[in-house]
């Protein structure tokens, strides 16, 4: 999984791009059949984003079904097993581009030979580097509050969390739509939450605060209801 994931994790990640077409308005409220893949199929999974990636495929799903469309999906096992196909499929061939929107489409256009979708939905969860402002972080159209731990009372008089400009790991949702195709129709990113809470135990001496992963990672619903209204947004249009 690890090769597989590294063939594509260069170029999976691309920035948005104003020029892709979104659907039509006028198709915008009918209901649609979506092939939707397990998260973080096609790019390498932070150890830590592990324990979450079929809860979040859940909250995807969710959210999709709640717009009145309906969803199919693969087992990781087997989608994991058309996506090394896909990649030896291009290696093997004599094309120029050996690379990630190639072994993309054949992916995509062997899956339309077997399941009939609208469009599929490749949904990966990513790192985006941010900074904290005041204990406020901005990104990928969101705004989060850090949580700031073991500060003493000291400390809260002396505003000393505010103080701190702190680079920080926003978690952002990133989303991938293709044609039946194999054509790249929709991407953009929305931000989830904050990786980690600001730990000030030894801050106070060296000036210097720790991060510690949190043990609820992309478990607050309301922000990964924000999360996905943020990323698939215009594509499905906001309610």
């Amino acid at each position: 999984m690890g090769a597989l994931a590294a063939f594509a994790s260069a170029c999976a990640l691309l920035p948005d791009d104003p020029n892709l077409k979104y659907i039509n308005p006028a198709d915008a409220d009918k209901p649609r059949h979506f092939m939707v893949l397990p998260v973080n199929l096609t790019i390498k999974t932070p150890p830590e984003f592990e324990p979450v990636l079929d809860h979040m495929f859940g909250a995807i799903a969710g959210y999709i079904r709640g717009r009145g469309d309906s969803i199919e999906t693969l087992s990781r096992e087997d989608a994991v097993a058309w996506w090394a196909a896909a990649i030896r499929e291009v290696k093997e061939s004599d094309a120029l581009e050996d690379n990630f929107e190639s072994a993309m489409r054949v992916f995509v256009t062997s899956l339309a030979e077997d399941h009939t979708f609208n469009a599929l939905i490749s949904p990966s969860v990513a790192y985006r580097t941010t900074k904290t402002r005041e204990r406020t972080v901005k990104w990928d159209g969101v705004f989060r509050k850090m949580k700031v731990i073991n500060l003493s009372d000291q400390g809260k008089k002396k505003g000393l969390a505010r103080s701190f400009t702190v680079d920080i790991g926003g978690v952002s949702l990133h989303v991938m739509i293709f044609d039946p195709g194999g054509g790249l129709i929709f991407q953009k990113y929305g931000g989830l939450d904050l990786a980690h809470n600001v730990d000030m135990t030894s801050a106070e001496f060296t000036m210097v605060p720790s991060l510690v992963l949190k043990v609820d990672l992309l478990k607050d619903s309301e922000h990964l209801d924000e999360g996905m209204e943020k990323a698939f947004d215009p594509y499905f249009p906001r309610r």
